[in-house]
C-alpha cells in the first residue's frame, strides 16, 4: 500500500512521531511519501500519488489545518482511508465527530498503526483495534499495554522530514532517549497520560544507551549534524548507571554539544558533573511561575525559589548555559505575578527564558477546570498554534491581554538584558507592536546561536534561516492562524 503523511512544519525540528510511525509503516514493506503544507498543494499530491492511507500526527493547536486539508481531500477522494494520531486526538477524541476523518489514534501509536496497516491490507474494518476509534465507533477501544521495551521499535525514518524538507540541511537535530514523566503538572498532558495507561506498563521507559547512540549516528553519517537536542520531557531523574554510561560513550562515539530538559528540582551535582562531562552545552529547566503560590498551588510543579536558583547556580558552576520557560496568562495571575517570573528568571541569571501564553488544552486538570469555571468555551478549530497569541481565556480584559502579549516578547529581552528590565515594565501597557517582535527576534536569534545552540553554518545557510526564522516570529504573533489549503 502506499502511506502519505500529511504534515505542516513549523519550526526547525522534526515531529518525531511520524517519522517512528513512517518506519512501522516501511517495516511491514509500505511505500511511504510526505505532503508538507506549506510547499505542496495537498489534494494535487494525493491526486498524483493516489496513497491508500493518509495520516496526520497532531497537535491541539494544529489540528484545524489537517481537518480542514483532509476535507478538501475527501471531496475529491472519498474512498481515501484518513487517520489522525498524536496528542489532540488522544485527549479529544470527538474530533472524530463532525470531521471527515475515518478513524482516530488514541495513545501511544505504533502497535495500533501497525494493526491499522495490517487490516486495510486485507481488506477488513478496523473497528475493535485498541487504541483506535473508527467511524461508527462511540469510543476507542481500552489501550492496549505501554511498550516496555523500547529498543524493540525501529529507528525513526528521519529521511522522511530530512530528505524532503530544509530540517535536513539545519545541524541542530532532536532526539528522544525515554517517554513518560510521572509529574502531575496541571497544565500538562502526562497526568491524563498516566491516567488512561493505569495499570498498563511502567510510564516511564528509556531505549538503552546503545540505541540512542545508534540512532544519532546514522543521522549523522547522512545530514548535517552539529548539536544534539534530546527532547525527552526529563532526560535524567538522578546520577544512575544509565547516566554514567551515556556520559561515558557519548562522549567517545558522538562528541558533540547538547541540550536536555529535566527539572529544578531534580537536578544534583553528580548528575550535572557526568553531564558535563559527555559535553552538555544548555539545560532547560523551566520556572513556569515566579509567584510560589501559583506555582506550587495552580500549577502542582512543587519547587521552591531556593531550589530553582541553586539548579541554575550549579549550572553556572559548570559552565553549562540555561534555558527556562514561564506561562504568562494563567487564571487568576496578574501583571505584578508575570514580573514575578522575569524577576525570579533575572535572578536566576538564566541566558534565555521563553514567556509561553497559556493555552487550555483538552483533558489538561487546568483546562478541563477552565471550562467548568466558564472562562473558557472548548472550541479547538479557533486554538492558535503559537503559545505566544492572545489568550483564550474570558477572565481577562483586552488591555490585560495585550500586555500577556508584550511580556511574551519582552520578557525574554529583559532576562537577556537584564538593564533593560526597568524599561520593560512599563512598556508592556503600551499597544503590542511588530516593534515588540522584532526586538525580541533579534536578541533571540543572537542569544540561541551564540549561546544555546552554537551551530556552523554558511553566510547563505544563515541568512535562509535567519529569514525563516523571522518570518515564522511574525506568523506566532499574528492575530489569524490560516493556512492555505
Amino acid at each position: 500500500m502506499k502511506i502519505l503523511f500529511v504534515f505542516k512544519s513549523e519550526n526547525f525540528l522534526a515531529p518525531l512521531g511520524i517519522c517512528g510511525l513512517s518506519a512501522v509503516a516501511r517495516e511491514e514493506g509500505h511505500e511511504v511519501s510526505l505532503g508538507e503544507m506549506n510547499t505542496a498543494d495537498i489534494p494535487e499530491t494525493v491526486a498524483a500519488l493516489r496513497p491508500d492511507i493518509i495520516a496526520y500526527s497532531s497537535s491541539t493547536g494544529e489540528a484545524k489545518h489537517y481537518l480542514r486539508v483532509n476535507a478538501k481531500i475527501k471531496e475529491r477522494f472519498p474512498g481515501v482511508f484518513t487517520i489522525m494520531g498524536g496528542p489532540h486526538p488522544t485527549f479529544f477524541p470527538e474530533v472524530l465527530d463532525g470531521s471527515s476523518l475515518d478513524a482516530v489514534c488514541v495513545g501511544e501509536g505504533e502497535g495500533a498503526f501497525r494493526d491499522v496497516l495490517r487490516a486495510r491490507a486485507q481488506g477488513r474494518p478496523v473497528t475493535a483495534i485498541p487504541n483506535i476509534r473508527a467511524r461508527g465507533e462511540a469510543a476507542a477501544t481500552v489501550p492496549r499495554g505501554l511498550i516496555d521495551d523500547l529498543d524493540s521499535l525501529p529507528h525513526p525514518d528521519y529521511g522522511l522530514l530530512y530528505d524532503h524538507t530544509p530540517m535536513g540541511a539545519y545541524p541542530l537535530k532532536n532526539f528522544m532517549t525515554s517517554r513518560g514523566c510521572p509529574y502531575s503538572c496541571t497544565y500538562c498532558f502526562n497526568p491524563a497520560w498516566n491516567r488512561l495507561y493505569e495499570g498498563k506498563g511502567r510510564i516511564v521507559r528509556r531505549h538503552s544507551v546503545e540505541y540512542v547512540l545508534d540512532d544519532i549516528e546514522m543521522v549523522r553519517r547522512r545530514w548535517p549534524l552539529g548539536n544534539v537536542k534530546f527532547y525527552d520531557d526529563i532526560f535524567c531523574y538522578q546520577a544512575d548507571e544509565w547516566l554514567e554510561e551515556f556520559s561515558r560513550e557519548y562522549r567517545r562515539r558522538i562528541g558533540l554539544p547538547f541540550f536536555i530538559l529535566t527539572r529544578a528540582d531534580l537536578l544534583t551535582e553528580p548528575a550535572v558533573r557526568l553531564l558535563k562531562l559527555a559535553g552538555c552545552r544548555t539545560i532547560s529547566m523551566s520556572i513556569e511561575a515566579g509567584n510560589a503560590g501559583l506555582r506550587n498551588t495552580l500549577l502542582k510543579r512543587d519547587m521552591s525559589d531556593d531550589q530553582i536558583i541553586t539548579a541554575h547556580e550549579l549550572c553556572r558552576r559548570y559552565g553549562i548555559r540555561t534555558f527556562t520557560n514561564c506561562i504568562v496568562g494563567l487564571p487568576g495571575a496578574t501583571l505584578a505575578n508575570e514580573m514575578e517570573s522575569i524577576d525570579l528568571s533575572i535572578r536566576c541569571k538564566a541566558d534565555w527564558a521563553e514567556f509561553l501564553i497559556f493555552h487550555p488544552y483538552p483533558r489538561t486538570e487546568l483546562g478541563e477546570q477552565c471550562v467548568r469555571d466558564g472562562i473558557f468555551r472548548p472550541d479547538y478549530g479557533r486554538m492558535h498554534t503559537s503559545y505566544m497569541h492572545s489568550s483564550p481565556l474570558g477572565c481577562f480584559t483586552p488591555a490585560e491581554k495585550n500586555a500577556q502579549k508584550n511580556i511574551s516578547a519582552l520578557g525574554a529581552v529583559a532576562v537577556a538584558l537584564p538593564w533593560t528590565r526597568g524599561i520593560i515594565a512599563r512598556l508592556i501597557r503600551w499597544p503590542h507592536n511588530k516593534l515588540f517582535t522584532l526586538g525580541y527576534f533579534f536578541v533571540k536569534m543572537y542569544v540561541i546561536r551564540a549561546k544555546i545552540y552554537v551551530t556552523r553554518t554558511s553566510w547563505a545557510h544563515s541568512m535562509k534561516i535567519f529569514l525563516r526564522s523571522l518570518k515564522q516570529e511574525l506568523f506566532r504573533h499574528e492575530d489569524t492562524d490560516d493556512v492555505k489549503g
